[in-house]
């Protein structure tokens, strides 16, 4: 398992936002044929196989694989002749983290990415029912999300977000953390591109390469994002929400969601 891998250096800007949900582990042990109907109640579900064999969507999945999901995504995995033994656990995504779950697909099916995924697991299944510290099941954990991911954007370099690529580039690199970790301060080009040591027209342009878009055009996307995150919550009000992401007032930023979105924040109140 590379973990040390200069990729992951990439994953450590998108993984602040994503935590254990609630250090939850849930264990299910299946026999032969048998189907398991997933339980998806966190943002990112992950399906872990310790050992035997599983089939997700016709896809064979081998010990130290992980099935990961997304509400909405509910798929039954299946025992292979062997029987199965599984471990269900979930993510909690905030802020930054909804940048990396927009990425994924509704479900994915990561093979292990070395030996060591399989211990993790060892690990994990002897921590459920145990008496050991829950601090070192939740860094287990997110000892795992971090492997799994580095193992399904390697294996998928072309279907890779622009973004996700040019969080390693040492120009657009910075200014990106910069917009994710502080998406309500008034950033203009030239602060972005002082983040790299870049000129404005230079910055600008190789931030539209490798992102897409212009700077300011990835700054309003991404603050509504966020803003659909946080009106899921019900007891956040609109303005709060507005100030979150920049916005003076509820109304210029009601008026801004509703041309990027298509609907009201009312809309997708949770």
């Amino acid at each position: 398992m590379r973990v040390y891998d200069p990729g992951v250096t990439v994953l450590e800007a998108l993984l602040r936002g994503i935590r254990t949900h609630e250090g939850t582990l849930l264990r299910a042990r299946l026999g032969r044929g048998e189907e398991y109907a997933v339980p998806v109640r966190a943002p990112l579900v992950f399906v872990g196989l310790v050992t035997g064999e599983l089939t997700v969507e016709g896809r064979p999945l081998p010990p130290g694989g992980v099935v990961m999901l997304q509400p909405g995504h509910p798929v039954p995995v299946t025992a292979g002749g062997a029987g199965a033994s599984v471990m269900v656990w979930g993510y909690r995504a905030r802020a930054g983290g909804v940048r990396l779950t927009s990425a994924l697909p509704g479900v994915a099916v990561v093979a292990p990415d070395g030996p060591d995924c399989v211990t993790l697991l060892e690990l994990l299944d002897r921590q459920i029912g145990g008496d050991g510290p829950s601090v070192v099941r939740d860094r287990l954990l997110d000892w795992l999300l971090t492997c799994t991911l580095h193992a399904w954007f390697g294996a998928r370099a072309a279907e890779r977000p622009g973004w996700f690529a040019a969080l390693a580039d040492p120009v657009v690199g910075p200014a990106l953390a910069a917009l994710h970790d502080e998406p309500a301060h008034r950033w203009t080009v030239e602060e972005l591109a002082a983040r790299g040591g870049s000129g404005r027209a230079a910055f600008a342009r190789r931030f539209r390469a490798l992102v897409g878009c212009a700077p300011l055009t990835y700054l309003r996307e991404w603050r509504m994002t966020l803003a659909a995150e946080y009106l899921a919550d019900p007891a956040t009000t609109v303005a709060a929400v507005a100030r979150r992401v920049g916005y003076a007032d509820a109304f210029a930023f009601s008026a801004a969601f509703k041309r990027e979105r298509a609907v009201a924040p009312s809309a997708v109140r949770g």
